[in-house]
């Protein structure tokens, strides 16, 4: 009897640990009553002795004592909610406010194979190291500020992003104000963690890079919404960038622009994109009317064409149509730009540039588009590398064009060839390879001039 007394006593408070689950809700009572129903039972049909009767009526009544504790911890458990999953944010439990520290590291190595008269270095250094912290208060409102601490010879250092913006109610419409990227183009408003190679391609950067515009960005105030889940219109009213170097005795640029992008499909896998951008400068100082473009390359390069400083200049306007498409593994984007400077007595002077690229996941994986942004980032990975799995491997492809001869202006016309190996390990960790050769410099001082170049990125950004 003794025997079978203590193994009702084990089975009894392996009932209280399984009652824990709902002990927290109010059922918890109700389980309690039911247990002392159950032990009195027990003892009137003699199954249980006096002493463990005691005991298991001794250890519900420590379970009634220690009930309101569990409660109480459960209300704090309400708290802040933490996602360490490849990024470190802290968010309110009803999402209404929220905190993310961010970053990226992006360490490059290039190596020049160069033509007779072209003079690129080997180079290694930080292309970019960025801090950045971003949050969401009261639901509505959003905040970034993003800090480049890499310097070098052809990046300043200082802000990137640095805005607020809001998010109205029960609509897609929202209004940014401060500093963030231009509306223009699909490849420069990709992020660089995105590209599917180490550098933008030729026209891309040429036709940002005006009037101190670091990385495509100024100060300004912007409007964004979208219509139907199928087109987004995005207008905006910009000035200089902070980090520029514009002297004191220089107007800062003044900047209107739009952007109009057209999605009629975006699955998980499957999306098709297009739109078109228009964006008028007002640069009233001559200093700012220069276009030129280094070989897809940036540490150590030099430029190949170059309209050099373009006099009595007006106004600069841009215009861009760009198309985009992700089906399964397979992606291909590209961008045709015009740029036109107004000159005061002379007559206009136009340049173009466009690029082309394809794109192949070896292991399966798909580019994701976001059809609000207008953009293409990443894969999102199947299997992280010593995960179940070997990460991602993406072959892509591009070829590249820009003529900077216009008329009076002779910069001359480059055409480049780009191959490229990238390597997912996981999420937050990418390395990459970028074969580029030049294909033909027409005029100005590299004429005929046909380097090569190898760049290879380690990434990191969470």
């Amino acid at each position: 009897m003794k025997i079978i007394g203590k193994c009702i006593y084990l089975w009894f408070v392996a009932l209280l640990f399984a009652f824990e689950i709902p002990v927290l809700a109010e059922p918890a009572i109700e389980n309690q009553k039911t247990l002392e129903k159950l032990i009195d039972v027990l003892k009137d049909k003699r199954t249980l002795d006096a002493n463990t009767y005691n005991d298991l009526k001794d250890a519900l009544k420590l379970e009634e004592k220690i009930l309101p504790l569990k409660a109480a911890v459960k209300d704090d458990a309400k708290g802040p909610k933490v996602d360490t999953d490849g990024k470190f944010q802290i968010a309110s439990e009803d999402g209404n406010f929220s905190f993310r520290v961010g970053g990226r590291i992006h360490l490059d190595a290039t190596f020049y194979d160069n033509d007779d008269n072209t003079n690129n270095t080997d180079s290694v250094d930080a292309r970019r190291a960025r801090l950045e912290i971003q949050g969401s208060m009261y639901k509505n409102w959003d905040w970034k500020l993003d800090y480049e601490f890499a310097q070098t010879s052809e990046l300043k250092g200082g802000f990137r992003d640095a805005y607020v913006k809001y998010r109205f109610s029960d609509t897609p419409a929202s209004l940014t104000i401060g500093q963030f990227k231009e509306y223009f183009g699909l490849e420069s408003l990709n992020s660089s963690n995105d590209l599917p190679f180490v550098e933008r391609s030729l026209t891309s950067r040429t036709f940002h890079d005006i009037a101190e515009a670091t990385d495509g960005r100024r100060l300004g105030l912007g409007f964004n919404t979208n219509f139907l889940d199928v087109i987004t219109i995005s207008v905006g009213a910009f000035a200089k960038n902070v980090s520029g170097d514009s002297s004191d005795d220089a107007k800062d640029p003044l900047s209107a622009q739009t952007r109009v992008t057209i999605s009629p499909f975006h699955d998980d896998a499957v999306a098709l994109h297009a739109g078109l951008s228009a964006n008028w400068i007002d640069l009233n100082d001559a200093a700012r009317a220069t276009l030129s473009a280094k070989p897809e390359s940036k540490l150590g390069a030099e430029s190949l064409i170059s309209t050099g400083e373009i006099t009595n200049v007006e106004t600069f306007s841009r215009y861009g149509a760009e198309f985009g498409a992700i089906k399964g593994p397979f992606w291909t984007q590209g961008e045709f730009m015009l740029g036109d400077f107004s000159r005061k007595t002379e007559s206009n002077v136009t340049f173009a540039g466009w690029h082309g690229d394809v794109g192949y996941i070896l292991t399966g994986e798909s580019r994701v588009y976001d059809f609000q942004k207008g953009t293409i980032s990443n894969p999102e990975l199947g299997g992280a590398f010593g995960n179940s799995g070997f990460g991602a491997f993406e072959l892509a492809a591009r070829l590249s064009g820009l003529d900077l001869s216009s008329k009076d202006i002779q910069g001359g016309r480059e055409s480049n060839f780009s191959s490229g190996l990238n390597w997912y390990p996981n999420d937050n960790f990418r390395f990459m390879l970028t074969w580029t050769k030049v294909l033909e410099v027409k005029g100005g001082a590299y004429d005929n001039q046909e380097p090569s170049e190898i760049l290879l990125r380690t990434q990191f950004n969470f």
